[in-house]
């Protein structure tokens, strides 16, 4: 077996093990609390896979879930740290209801285009400034972009206010939100295709296309990134920057374009609940995806198709959740409990396995015989006269 085959099948198992690690610690929290961890488990898979409305449910969650680990793991392939997906999401999120319920008159080939750009370019806006801050000042991009989900939570907060963006037919009542977006800004459902496909999800899905959107970006990253020229360089300028510089990559040009990018992926983020499901922006719009990201893209060791298999695994552990709640009576507070635990176990396993990487092919680098140089045989290149 080839060194890179037997490291890979070692990321598999150190995955494998992590998963394993926090099924054990949650089947020790199951039993302190008098409930059989093979039950609750055993119902968790069965809910989540022999009901239609769970796998409408999970694929819905994976939704937003595959677009934030994305978002996350793009700007770590560069060794950046994007906290800022949350606040990147908001901004896209409530620019994208603004055009959708503001622009009028326009056919959906040409309004939900535009409404998907212009969520787009929201979340790019609000990524721009920390990594110029980074690049021309030094600012680290954890603080800058920490500080700026808080800025963009509370300017949503400022912009549903009325007179700005709230919808005035809510005058006088509780709800705070922004008037409903236009027919044709909204995403259509899935679930004809879902239908055509075999699969009975139940009408009240919101399952909408915007799933298969994210799955191709993942793809298109994936190839992008593993085929491409433009791959090459930000594998360079991960591993070894001054290298990179060396032959000739401009490594600020190859962070800024990676941050951008992650900025404008996130600002998909909350356009399913957005254009899919509420039809408008809400002061209760789910929080918490950019967050959830960073945890994704973990799992998927920033790989844009593992981060499709590890938004759908969290998408899954959620809506069993809710099973084992109502059915089993077991708190939803394990689940949450088991995905900190696996999260922690991959970090440190992942983080053994590269030191055993490295150790390896120093042994390996030590064992290979030098080259020799290779001598000339007598008169050779003597020419005659």
């Amino acid at each position: 077996m080839s060194s890179g085959a037997r490291f890979f099948l070692l990321q598999i198992v150190a995955l494998l093990l992590a998963i394993l690690f926090g099924a054990l610690v949650g089947s020790a929290i199951l039993l302190a609390i008098h409930k059989n961890p093979l039950e609750v488990y055993g119902l968790m898979v069965r809910f989540n896979l022999t009901r239609a409305d769970s796998i409408g449910s999970i694929l819905y969650k994976s939704t937003p879930l595959i677009l934030a680990g994305l978002a996350t793991a793009l700007s770590f392939r560069v060794n950046l740290f994007n906290i800022g997906v949350e606040g990147q999401y908001y901004i896209g999120a409530i620019a994208a209801a603004y055009v959708g319920f503001a622009v009028t008159g326009l056919p959906r080939a040409i309004h939900l285009p535009l409404v998907l750009l212009v969520g787009v370019a929201g979340g790019m806006l609000w990524a721009l400034l920390p990594i110029v801050l980074k690049l021309r000042r030094g600012a680290h991009e954890v603080i800058t972009t920490i500080m700026m989900n808080a800025i963009a939570g509370a300017l949503v907060l400022y912009l549903l206010e009325p007179g700005l963006l709230r919808d005035p037919a809510q005058a006088g009542t509780p709800r705070v939100r922004t008037p409903d977006v236009a027919p044709g800004a909204q995403i259509p459902s899935l679930l004809p295709l879902i239908h055509l496909l075999g699969l009975r999800v139940p009408e009240s899905s919101r399952l909408n296309w915007l799933l298969l959107v994210g799955v191709a970006l993942c793809v298109l990253f994936w190839w992008i990134l593993g085929r491409w020229r433009f791959g090459y360089e930000v594998r360079a300028v991960a591993q070894n920057p001054d290298a990179a510089e060396g032959a000739g990559i401009a490594n600020q040009r190859i962070m800024f374009l990676m941050f951008i990018l992650s900025g404008g992926v996130a600002g998909l983020v909350g356009l399913s609940d957005v254009l899919g499901y509420f039809g408008y922006y809400d002061i209760d719009f789910p929080k918490g995806y950019g967050f959830l990201g960073i945890s994704i893209a973990l799992l998927a060791k920033n790989n844009p198709i593992g981060v499709i298999v590890a938004a759908l695994f969290f998408a899954f552990l959620d809506r069993g959740a809710q099973g084992i709640q109502v059915f089993a009576g077991a708190p939803r507070e394990v689940i949450t409990i088991l995905q900190g635990l696996i999260i922690l176990a991959i970090v440190v396993g992942y983080e053994l396995l590269t030191r055993y990487i490295r150790a390896q092919r120093k042994r390996e680098a030590q064992v290979t015989p030098p080259l020799q140089p290779v001598v000339a045989p007598a008169g050779a290149g003597e020419g005659s006269d």
